[in-house]
């Protein structure tokens, strides 16, 4: 009896350390998904990458929270965008996600009047939060643009 509670207990001793805290998100080059994402989502506009200060300037974050960031924008003709952060930790990924929310909240108002059609990309744009990472990309091609994602991070 005493043998099998200590091998039940052995078993679990080896399983427990698994189960805890979920998958580690793989780690990816940020410039390299964003990348990725142009050469694979179909885009109207001609996109454009911006420095990372400006990146990081636009969406309102906090330089500490940003290890690296690559940002595609359009002309300002389309809503279309693409941007990928790599932040300091996940804490802080949560905080770039919020500022991504708030950047579609201000391109939905901003587009609402200019350019009406374009709110059907604003409507659900995809955005990833991976770790300590953090995806946006507002194409009309949602589909594409989930399978690319989740392409680097598996």
């Amino acid at each position: 009896m005493k043998k099998g509670i200590l091998c039940a207990a052995a078993v679990l001793m080896i399983l427990l350390p698994g189960c805890s805290g979920g998958e580690k998100t793989k780690t990816v080059d940020v410039q390299k998904v964003a990348e990725g994402l142009i050469s694979s989502v179909e885009f109207k506009d001609q996109m454009s990458t911006l420095n990372q200060d400006t990146a990081v300037k636009i969406y309102g974050m906090e330089d500490g929270d940003v290890v690296k960031a690559t940002v595609y924008e359009s002309t300002g003709a389309t809503a279309e965008e693409v941007a990928a952060f790599e932040a300091k930790d996940e804490e802080a990924a949560g905080r770039i996600k919020e500022k991504a929310e708030q950047r579609i909240e201000d391109q939905r108002a901003g587009f609402q009047d200019y350019q009406p059609a374009e709110m059907k990309k604003l409507e659900a744009p995809v955005l990833e939060e991976k770790g300590k990472y953090v995806i946006l990309c507002v194409s009309d091609d949602n589909e594409t643009a989930k399978k690319t994602i989740d392409g680097f991070f598996s």
